[in-house]
């Protein structure tokens, strides 16, 4: 299962983000820290991780903006 000290090593060490600032709350998207090159590399790596499949339909900033909704993400598409 995917926590958030995942997510934020990935978005660290693999994306390039400063993420000394960054909280479970702090917008990813929707503030420009990560761009949408980005989220593709996000997405395999949570499909990767969580062992689980992302509906296109479901990559929006409800879903992905931040870590909280990422995490909440992820329970749902795993339960």
């Amino acid at each position: 299962m995917l926590d958030t000290t995942q997510i934020v090593d990935f978005l660290g060490n693999e994306l390039g983000v400063d993420t000394s600032a960054i909280s479970d709350e702090t917008p990813l998207f929707s503030s420009g820290l990560v761009d949408s090159f980005s989220l593709v590399r996000l997405m395999v790596f949570l499909e990767n991780a969580g062992r689980f499949r992302i509906n296109p339909t479901d990559v929006s900033l409800e879903n992905m903006d931040s870590i909280a909704r990422i995490m909440r993400f992820v329970a749902q598409a795993t339960a």
